[in-house]
């Protein structure tokens, strides 16, 4: 599998893609007019999904004993679609990747997340309130970042790249309990 080097929080180690902050004009359409107040966020993702499966089974693994890397995989009652995150236990690095059909995968890589950037994200994910929720940091939406929110009835994950790649997932209130327990437990 994939080596997390390039996803460490050290900070003694110089970034291997550095990248400055996206001027204005580069905000992505959809969050320029979410933070302008023109447009429900979550409404507007979802109609680019509008048949998003359900994802109802979960599952826990662990790999690697000297660099331990722990990984759950979210996926549909039939298998054609799966989620499978992964996250670097001494870093704390996560990467989502999105599988449809077992055939094609998109990986995404939000950038070296700080402990508020991570509890920022958990909040509201927990409340299932339907709030919009980030897991990015303060470099945004110039590396690989999730939008989501949570309800007392699903919970919408969507992935994006700067490259221009998406991917989306909805899950059962079930298996986000158990999603957000297993990130706490590294996140703290």
């Amino acid at each position: 599998m994939t080596d997390f080097n390039f996803l460490t929080d050290d900070p003694t180690l110089p970034d291997p893609n550095p990248i400055s902050p996206a001027p204005p004009a580069m905000i992505p359409w959809a969050l320029g007019q979410y933070f302008e107040g023109e447009v429900d966020l979550i409404q507007d993702l979802t109609s680019r999904y509008p048949q998003m499966p359900i994802m109802s089974l979960f599952h826990l693994r662990t790999t690697g004993a000297r660099n331990p890397r722990n990984q759950i995989s979210i996926a549909t009652q039939d298998g054609a679609a799966n989620l499978v995150v992964e996250i670097d236990v001494a870093s704390g690095a996560v990467q989502f990747t999105f599988i449809v059909a077992s055939l094609l995968g998109a990986r995404f890589r939000p950038g070296k997340l700080s402990v508020l950037d991570r509890a920022a994200w958990l909040e509201p994910m927990r409340r299932e309130a339907g709030e919009v929720a980030f897991l990015w940091n303060h470099q945004r939406w110039t590396q690989d970042y999730v939008i989501s929110a949570s309800s007392k009835n699903f919970t919408y994950l969507f992935a994006f790249s700067p490259s221009g790649a998406q991917a989306a997932a909805r899950f059962t209130p079930e298996v986000n309990r158990k999603f957000l327990d297993w990130l706490s437990d590294f996140w703290g």
